[in-house]
């Protein structure tokens, strides 16, 4: 059995190692939280000065001269689109939604003899009826203006079709198709 002499001597010891230990992990803990400081302290400086050490100025400069050039670029694009809308609309194939503006239904009436020297005139045969479209138009809003210059000029009847694919379709369904088409999820 230990006395009472030895087991003060093996607290004493167990008591030096522990505040060895302590003061090692508060030494630890105190230049850790030195090293946090001095870290936030960096960011928040760099956030308002110009930073000691590091390639930021270069890469401000590098990203202004991105977004220049993405600028420029997407301009290019919006161009681009506008011309292949263009020209989509005036082929004479269809693939997608257009609307046009029915300006005639005729029997015994045919102006194919005249479709070359009328490229935009488009002639639907149904039987023994001829239908005569105007324009070919991508968004319903542009054919409706389209639609009451029309009437304005005289030609009250008109109206406007839609097409899918060169399918005539009602114009709710060419809307829901566009809309689809626009956004597509």
């Amino acid at each position: 059995m230990e006395t009472l002499a030895e087991q003060y001597r093996d607290l004493s010891r167990r008591n030096t190692a522990l505040k060895r230990i302590n003061k090692r992990l508060s030494s630890w803990l105190i230049a850790f939280i030195i090293l946090f400081l001095l870290a936030i302290g960096y960011i928040v400086y760099i956030e308002h000065f110009t930073p000691f050490f590091g390639r930021f100025p270069t890469l401000e400069q590098n990203h202004q001269a991105l977004l220049t050039q993405k600028e420029i670029l997407q301009s290019e694009i919006d161009s681009l689109s506008r011309v292949n809308d263009m020209l989509i609309e005036a082929s004479p194939y269809y693939t997608g939604v257009f609307f046009e503006v029915q300006i005639g239904a005729f029997e015994n009436f045919d102006l194919e003899k005249y479709k070359e020297g009328l490229s935009q005139l488009n002639i639907d045969y149904r039987g023994n009826v001829v239908q005569y479209t105007l324009g070919k138009f991508r968004d319903l809003s542009t054919a409706l203006s389209f639609q009451k210059d029309m009437q304005k000029m005289g030609v009250k009847d008109a109206f406007i079709v839609a097409k899918i694919d060169g399918k005539r379709v009602p114009v709710k369904e060419a809307v829901a198709e566009a809309e689809r088409l626009k956004n597509p999820t």
